[in-house]
């Protein structure tokens, strides 16, 4: 892999344009001579950026076997063709923009030839092509097989290009040669609590999801299937619990729970005499309780898991801001997301909480509680494909305000690994446009830039989630 880039090598690379007059005994740059903001000053810092490995924080990505295996299968969708870049976040801009849900089937459908499909496609792609999301579908096309753009000319050739390098080790090309990843963070969607199937490695790890069994458990059964007899008490389930971390907390890399989807990120400290009797309820027949009751029982399982997350030194990763999909946002929900969460932040002041997408659009907030509270970090996955424009600025005012060490500048969020490089691309300009500002309006010195490009993309990383730990325990078979 590429290695990190120095301060003489950055000096190297960048040249006059970075040559910076030191102005007095208090070291500020003259503004008399600040560099141009030209595109060379971008295309300089962009080299380095380029040269540094991102640590990929989230990713949705479903096992390799899975998708080897599923390639010559019709029964699973989408196709191994170019309608797999349209699969996943590209879809919902389709769709705000007209393409019908008939439409969007027959996309990602087998039944359909690539000509076929662009024909359906076309026009709907011309009315959002600007947008992140269909970005990141042109970026992952140049970077994985050197075209510039998707057309009726080559939707062929790229179909087939995609499809015959699903194989063996296709992951590990995509994501460490092409979109220079060290390694990735995975919540898979499809393998509830934990991912069993496969184990960690130096590529790929994974999270603990709680979203089942705490923070939206709407049933006893999701608890059940850990537990060597069915739950009869409030006292079984904090075992079994303790019983999941126990079996997963050593193998995992973190805790990921997107119930944000679903609630208010409001956990109420309840006391378990307070729920005792409603526990029984919710054991023997859940429908009956009311709304504020399951909720209670959410709230207390959930911080449950939060006291064995602490006990493992797991961060807890924690959905806030946009929600993926279309027509199916409650603005005012998500508005009150941070502010919710302050009565956590402040009950576990060691646990460690990853606040995901920088909460967008609500942005500035969580520069606030990560100025404010030791425990909190921002994570900007999906952030760079939402809105790249409030992506750029976002970083730019975080470095001017929090401590560097406390954000996590890439997660790619995606189900195909084939979209991932695009959105390291877009990642990778943002950070350039965003530090050439900083460098330009005189905020941070050139002999800083290589640190904090290194511990902006990875470091961080690397300090907060434990990989060496997760490793260690899957070659000990914990």
């Amino acid at each position: 892999m590429p290695k990190n880039i120095n301060r003489r090598d950055f000096i190297g690379i960048t040249g006059s344009t970075l040559s910076l007059s030191i102005a007095s005994n208090d070291n500020f740059i003259s503004p008399t001579t600040k560099p141009n903001t030209s595109s060379e000053l971008i295309s300089n810092i962009l080299n380095l950026i380029e040269k540094t490995p991102f640590v990929d924080t989230h990713e949705h990505l479903p096992p390799e076997n899975d998708r080897i295996a599923n390639k010559e299968n019709p029964e699973k969708t989408p196709a191994p063709d170019f309608g797999t870049l349209f699969s996943h976040y590209a879809d919902s801009d389709l769709k705000v923009s007209g393409l019908t849900n008939e439409d969007y089937k027959k996309l990602i459908s087998w039944d359909l030839s690539p000509k076929d499909k662009w024909k359906i496609i076309a026009p709907i792609y011309e009315r959002c092509r600007n947008t992140g999301y269909l970005l990141c579908v042109r970026e992952s096309i140049r970077a994985l097989f050197g075209e510039d753009d998707i057309t009726k000319n080559n939707c062929e050739t790229i179909s087939q290009k995609l499809k015959n390098q699903i194989g063996p080790g296709f992951y590990r090309k995509i994501l460490r040669e092409i979109a220079n990843i060290d390694y990735a963070q995975v919540n898979c969607l499809q393998s509830g609590t934990f991912r069993e199937s496969e184990p960690a490695s130096d590529l790929i790890c994974f999270d603990i999801s709680t979203v089942g069994i705490a923070s939206s458990i709407s049933k006893i059964a999701n608890l059940n299937k850990f537990s060597e007899k069915s739950i009869k008490s409030l006292k079984q389930a904090h075992e079994t619990i303790e019983h999941i971390f126990e079996r997963f907390g050593p193998k995992a890399i973190a805790v990921k729970d997107q119930s944000a989807y679903g609630r208010r990120l409001l956990y109420e400290n309840v006391k378990n005499e307070d729920i005792e009797t409603i526990f029984k309820q919710f054991i023997q027949k859940p429908s009956l309780l009311k709304p504020e009751e399951l909720k209670a029982i959410q709230d207390h399982l959930f911080r449950k898991c939060i006291e064995c997350a602490t006990e493992y030194k797991l961060p807890i990763k924690l959905h806030t801001g946009y929600y993926a999909g279309y027509n199916n946002m409650p603005l005012s929900r998500v508005r009150d997301n941070l502010c919710d969460l302050i009565p956590l932040i402040k009950d576990f002041p060691n646990t460690t909480f990853v606040l995901m997408h920088i909460s967008y659009p609500y942005q500035h907030e969580l520069i606030a509680l990560c100025k404010q509270y030791q425990n909190v970090y921002a994570d900007m996955c999906w952030s760079w494909i939402i809105d790249p424009a409030s992506t750029t600025r976002f970083l730019k005012e975080f470095l001017t305000t929090a401590p560097a060490h406390k954000i996590f500048t890439f997660g790619g969020d995606y189900i195909p690994v084939e979209l991932v490089p695009g959105h390291a691309r877009i990642a990778r300009r943002g950070i350039a446009l965003a530090l050439s500002q900083l460098l330009q309006d005189n905020w941070i010195t050139e002999s800083e830039a290589p640190a904090l490009i290194q511990r902006i993309m990875n470091r961080n990383a690397h300090e907060i989630f434990d990989l060496p730990r997760v490793l260690k325990a899957y070659s000990h078979g914990t």
